[in-house]
Formats: C-alpha cells, sequence, structure tokens
C-alpha cells in the first residue's frame, strides 16, 4: 500500500505548520501531542497553544496513517532539531513513552 506521505518532507511540512501556528506570546504554555490511533496503525500530531488563565487549543498538524514506529521517531528527532517543545505521548505503551522520553530530552 502507497503511503500518503513522505518521510523526507513530512518533516518539513509539520515544521511550517508549528511555525505558522506559533507567535511566542508572553504567559502562554506551547505543547506538541503524538497520539497513536490503533485502527489506522498510524499516528496524529496535535500543537497545543494555552494562555494563561484560559482554555487551551489543540491544532492538528499532521496525519500519519500506516506509518511505523521508527518512522515516527525519524520524523519526531527532525522537527525537535527545529522547535524544542514539550512532548505529550498519548496511546502508547510505557516502554515506548520510555523509549521516547530518552531519546527526545
Amino acid at each position: 500500500m502507497d503511503k500518503a506521505w513522505n518521510k523526507e518532507t513530512e518533516s518539513d511540512k509539520i515544521c511550517e505548520r508549528i511555525k505558522r501556528n506559533f507567535t511566542n506570546r508572553w504567559r502562554t504554555r506551547y505543547w506538541v501531542s503524538v497520539v497513536y490511533y490503533e485502527p489506522e496503525h498510524g499516528y496524529n500530531l496535535f500543537f497545543n497553544i494555552q494562555p494563561r488563565n484560559t482554555y487551551s487549543r489543540s491544532v492538528s498538524i499532521a496525519r500519519l496513517a500506516d506509518c511505523e514506529y521508527s518512522e515516527l521517531l525519524d520524523i519526531i528527532t527532525k522537527v525537535r532539531q527545529t522547535y524544542r517543545f514539550t512532548l505529550n505521548y498519548l496511546n502508547f505503551t510505557d516502554d515506548q513513552v520510555r523509549e521516547m522520553r530518552r531519546k527526545f530530552r
């Protein structure tokens, strides 16, 4: 099955989408959520923005269907070289979370 995305260019697209939404405002918290979605065997990435004393806003920045775990690590590594936001992992096994936390300090 052909993939709808390319590993080499996907990290550049993710960085461009983060750049479009990142405003670097005072007293605002920013983080990236990486979510495993089992039915598609893929991952979704969200850029979260929370100004102080307000609700958080979540913006979808990538949807990686039929993505292997090793490919996800490569993509996050390239994005992490540009942006050092906190990463939040959802629906991963404990071993995978531990591995990603060690790798992306």
